[in-house]
C-alpha cells in the first residue's frame, strides 16, 4: 500500500460523534456480530462504521465538487449512519476496514460458469461478503451446474466472514425443470427459483396435463420446503429497457444483466417518524444524499472480473431500499396489511421514487449518464439505470435492531439463532411503547411465553392491541397486496417471504401465487411456518 492510500485510511476525526451510534447501544446482536466487521474484536468502536463510509464517500466526491462541498456532504453522510438512519449494504462496512479498493457490492449476477476460471470469478464476489444470481435455463444439465455451485461455494465456506449464498433460476420449459426443483431439499445455501411465462399459466387454464403436473410439483414442493420462489416472465422482462434479460440475484431485490453488479443500501424508516408522524421532508434529504453515497461506491469497486467492470460502468445500478417498515407503522398506529398502511406506503415510496430519481438526473447532468439504451424510452438521462430496491436486510436489520426490509413482524417474542447463537428478544419498537404505556413487561412476557397472541392481552393498550399482528396472523392477500404496492415504486424485484400458517395447502400456495401474479409482483416466495427445522427466526415459548 502507498502513501497515499495509507493516508486515505487514516479515521476521520472531524466528523466523529462524542457518543456511540444509538444503535449500537442495548442491543443483543452486535456482539456476536463484531467480527464480521472489526479485525480486532477486543477493541470495538462502532464508530468506525459511519467513519468507514464517510472516508469512501468523501473521496469520490472530491473528484466533483469542492474541499468544502464534499466534506459538508460527508458530514451528512456520517450523521445518518451514526443515527441508523441510512446503511449501506453490508459488503461496505465489513470490507472497507483496511482497504479502499474493495467489494463492495451485495448483488451480483454470473453467466453460468464453463471452467475453473469463472468458479475463481464467483469465488472473488463469495470472498467479498457479496452473493451471485445465475440462469441456468440455457445449459443442457443445469441440474448437475448447480449442485457444482453449491458443493464449490460451501467448500470455501468455512474461511469466510460469513457464509455465502447463491441463486439459481430455471425456465419452467427446461426439460430437467421438476429435477431441478426436487433438488431443492438438498441445497443448504443455495436458492431455487422456477421462471413461470404466460404461456405456461395459460396451459393451467386450459387444464394441460404436463403443466398442470408441474404446477402440482411446484406448489407440493413450496408447501413442504418452501422452495422454489418463483419469478414472473412476463412482470420481470418489462423492466429490461432493451430488451436484454435480467436476471434476479440471491434475495431477488436486483435485477441485473448477465455479469453485473449492484450496490444497494437501506433507510431505516423508524428514524423518520417522530411522535407518530412521519418526516417526509429529512426522509428526502436523507434519499437524496443515499443516491450519491452509492453512485461514488461504484468509484472503489473492486470487480471480480474486466467484463463485470465494463457493464457496471455502463449501468451504475444502485437501490436505495427501506427497513423497519413495520416497525414505523406501530409507532404511527397503523396495522399492517391494512387500508390505511397501503396508503402510506403508496406515500413514501412515491416520495422515495421522486427522490431518487430527481437526483440521479442531477448527477447525470453534472458527471454523466448511464447507458441510455437501458433507460425507458424517452426519459430524462440519469446517472444510475436503476434506483430503488427492497433487499431483506438480513444483516442490517440486526444492526438497526429492526424488521428487514417490509416484512411484518414475525413474533413479538422470537428466538434468532444467528451465527449458531441464539437470541430471545421481545420486539424492541413494542417494547418501547409498552414502557411508554407503563405497561407491566413481565406479565406481557409471560403471556406471550403460554402463546397467548399479542392482541389478546388484556394488560396492553386497546389501541395498540388492535394494530398487533404477526407475520403469520396476516392473509396471504395482505402479504401479498402489500407487496404489489411496493412493487410498483423499484427497479427490480421484492425480498420478502410470504409467510403461510402451518395449516396451509398446497392448494392455497397456488392461489397465492396466481395472485402475485396478477398484481404485478414480479416474484414470490412463500414459506409455511415449521417447514423447515432450521428456520432462522422462530416464534417461542421461551422457558
Amino acid at each position: 500500500m502507498n502513501t497515499k492510500e495509507k493516508s486515505n485510511l487514516e479515521p476521520i476525526n472531524k466528523f466523529r460523534k462524542l457518543t456511540p451510534p444509538l444503535w449500537s447501544i442495548e442491543n443483543p446482536y452486535l456482539s456476536i456480530l463484531s467480527d464480521r466487521f472489526f479485525s480486532e474484536t477486543s477493541i470495538v468502536d462502532w464508530r468506525q462504521l459511519p467513519e468507514r463510509v464517510a472516508r469512501l464517500f468523501v473521496e469520490s466526491e472530491y473528484k466533483y465538487t469542492s474541499k468544502l462541498e464534499s466534506e459538508f456532504l460527508a458530514q451528512s453522510i456520517y450523521d445518518l449512519v451514526h443515527e441508523g438512519a441510512f446503511i449501506p449494504n453490508s459488503p461496505v462496512m465489513m470490507n472497507s476496514e483496511m482497504e479502499n479498493e474493495v467489494n463492495l457490492f451485495a448483488c451480483h449476477v454470473l453467466a453460468p460458469p464453463a471452467d475453473a476460471d469463472d468458479l475463481s470469478v464467483a469465488s472473488s464476489i463469495h470472498d467479498g461478503c457479496g452473493g451471485i444470481g445465475y440462469d441456468f435455463s440455457k445449459m443442457n444439465d443445469p441440474v448437475s451446474a448447480t449442485t457444482m455451485v453449491e458443493n464449490h461455494t460451501a467448500s470455501l465456506n468455512s474461511t469466510r466472514k460469513r457464509k455465502a449464498h447463491s441463486a439459481v433460476t430455471l425456465h419452467i420449459n427446461h426439460p430437467k425443470v421438476k429435477e431441478f426443483i426436487n433438488i431443492g431439499r438438498d441445497l443448504l445455501i443455495t436458492h431455487t427459483n422456477v421462471e413461470l411465462d404466460d404461456d405456461f399459466f395459460t396451459n393451467i387454464e386450459n387444464k394441460d396435463a404436463n403443466s398442470s403436473e408441474l404446477w402440482k410439483t411446484i406448489c407440493d414442493s413450496i408447501e413442504a420446503i418452501g422452495k422454489p420462489a418463483i419469478a414472473f416472465a412476463s412482470n420481470k422482462n418489462m423492466r429490461s429497457a432493451n430488451g436484454e434479460p435480467l436476471i434476479l440475484n440471491v434475495c431477488g431485490e436486483s435485477l441485473l444483466r448477465e455479469n453485473e453488479s449492484s450496490i444497494i443500501g437501506t433507510l431505516n424508516l423508524t428514524r423518520f417518524v417522530q411522535e407518530g408522524t412521519f418526516d417526509y421532508a429529512n426522509f428526502e434529504v436523507a434519499a437524496r444524499l443515499a443516491v450519491r453515497c452509492l453512485d461514488n461506491f461504484h468509484d472503489h469497486q473492486n470487480h471480480a472480473s474486466e467484463l463485470v467492470a465494463a457493464r457496471c460502468k455502463e449501468s451504475r445500478k444502485i437501490g436505495v431500499g427501506v427497513m423497519g417498515y413495520a416497525d414505523a407503522l406501530l409507532m404511527m398506529g397503523i396495522r399492517y396489511g391494512s387500508n390505511e398502511a397501503i396508503a402510506f406506503t403508496n406515500s413514501f415510496m412515491k416520495a422515495l421514487q421522486q427522490s431518487t430519481l430527481s437526483e440521479s438526473e442531477i448527477l447525470a447532468s453534472e458527471r454523466g449518464s448511464c447507458a441510455l439504451m437501458l433507460l425507458p424510452l424517452g426519459s430524462t438521462p440519469r446517472r444510475n439505470a436503476s434506483l430503488m430496491a427492497i433487499p431483506a436486510n438480513g444483516t442490517l436489520s440486526l444492526i438497526g435492531n429492526v424488521t428487514g426490509g417490509m416484512e411484518p413482524i414475525f413474533s413479538f417474542l422470537t428466538k434468532k439463532i444467528i451465527e449458531g447463537e441464539v437470541v430471545y428478544q421481545l420486539q424492541p419498537t413494542l417494547h418501547k411503547l409498552l414502557i411508554n404505556n407503563g405497561c407491566d413487561l413481565e406479565k406481557v412476557i409471560s403471556e406471550l411465553n403460554d402463546g397467548v397472541p399479542a392482541h389478546n392481552i388484556k394488560v396492553i393498550n386497546a389501541d395498540l392491541r388492535k394494530i398487533l399482528v404477526t407475520a403469520n396472523e396476516l392473509t396471504p392477500t395482505e402479504h401479498i397486496m402489500t407487496q404489489a404496492t411496493f412493487q410498483q415504486y423499484v427497479d427490480g424485484g421484492i425480498s420478502k417471504t410470504i409467510n403461510l400458517h402451518s395449516s396451509a395447502t398446497s392448494n392455497d400456495i397456488g392461489e397465492a401465487i396466481l395472485l402475485a401474479k396478477e398484481k404485478g409482483c414480479v416474484g414470490i416466495s412463500l414459506y409455511r411456518n415449521g417447514s423447515l427445522d432450521s428456520q432462522p427466526m422462530q416464534m417461542t415459548t421461551k422457558t
